[in-house]
């Protein structure tokens, strides 16, 4: 009887430790959340942002309680219309036409070989991924742009559901831990440029300084060519800082060093070279013949391999650029 009464215990103890399977939690409410931007417009590199609009939905139980409660996570501001529900079947779709300005980092390092993504962020607002799960609608999801974007060309879009998470509770005296995981569908624009016309209108002044240099340079120093030759070099210098200025001003300091900045400091080296190689021949001129066949030759060759490095350096930039934009 004491055997049999020290089971009993025992299997009631194990049955009370160990609740079913049934009363560990229920699974959660999963939605198939979907987007189609139709709208892309307000690209504002300056600032930061871009401006879409786009048709979102949900199909589900309740459906339109997961758009109601759906934050836009890296949203400036929004604004929804046309929303509607309809029942289908055990389930009901609901859908709802957004426009809103988005925040984007845009990396401007290697423009115009510049390539973005562009993220809208799709979150729920209100119940954690345990209780309530996005999937994405990915078969018909994609972008139909009713106009273009000027200069550039979208050239793909995908959408995939990831959890957000964060190193809170947010106060929630349920919470299980001091963490918390929400839903989220994350949408990705591909974008590329399509027009270089603002890398020519930014390197123009370069290009003109380093023609000039190197049209200076034909003339071999002299004591009468070598005032003229400074004068050109200080004009290449006053244009090539005058392009750098200007395109400081048009792609921002925040992105560290891009490629129209490389290109321009190459552009520096260069008149610094040039110009060296000017005073240093004119030192020798100094203690020589005016017009030495070797003194002659020593410069013309010194300037050719300086504008021979300067192309040869804008070539590589160039290449390097294209391949990691």
């Amino acid at each position: 009887m004491r055997a049999a009464a020290v089971a009993a215990s025992a299997l009631l103890a194990l049955l009370f430790a160990t609740p079913p399977a049934s009363a560990q939690g229920e699974p959660p409410v999963r939605y198939r959340v979907g987007l189609y931007v139709t709208d892309l417009y307000g690209l504002d590199l300056g600032g930061g942002t871009f401006g879409a609009s786009f048709w979102v939905w949900s199909v589900g139980q309740d459906a339109g309680r997961a758009l109601r409660l759906m934050e836009f996570a890296n949203a400036d501001r929004v604004a929804a219309s046309l929303e509607s529900t309809v029942p289908r079947g055990s389930v009901s779709w609901s859908q709802r036409k957004v426009t809103g300005t988005f925040r984007q980092d845009w990396d401007l390092r290697n423009f115009p070989f510049d390539r973005h993504s562009l993220e809208i962020l799709l979150e729920e607002g209100a119940q954690e991924e345990g209780a309530l799960a996005y999937e994405a609608d990915t078969a018909n999801s994609g972008h139909g742009l009713r106009t273009p974007v000027e200069g550039w060309r979208v050239a793909g879009m995908r959408v995939e559901a990831v959890a957000a998470a964060y190193a809170t509770s947010f106060g929630d005296p349920a919470a299980p831990g001091p963490e918390s995981r929400f839903a989220r569908l994350r949408a990705v624009l591909a974008l590329e440029r399509a027009d270089y016309t603002g890398f020519l209108k930014l390197t123009a002044a370069l290009y003109a300084g380093f023609l000039v240099c190197a049209i200076g340079c034909l003339m071999h120093v002299t004591a009468t060519t070598f005032a003229p030759r400074i004068t050109l070099l200080v004009a290449s210098l006053f244009s090539l800082v005058f392009s750098m200025r200007a395109a400081s001003a048009a792609l921002g300091g925040e992105h560290g060093a891009t490629l129209i900045d490389k290109l321009h400091m190459a552009g520096l080296a260069y008149v610094v070279a040039v110009t060296a190689v000017s005073v240093l021949a004119r030192i020798r001129l100094e203690g020589a013949a005016e017009g030495t066949p070797g003194l002659v030759r020593l410069d013309r060759w010194c300037c050719l391999g300086a504008a021979a490095l300067f192309v040869l350096a804008n070539a590589w930039l160039m290449l390097r650029a294209a391949a990691e934009g």
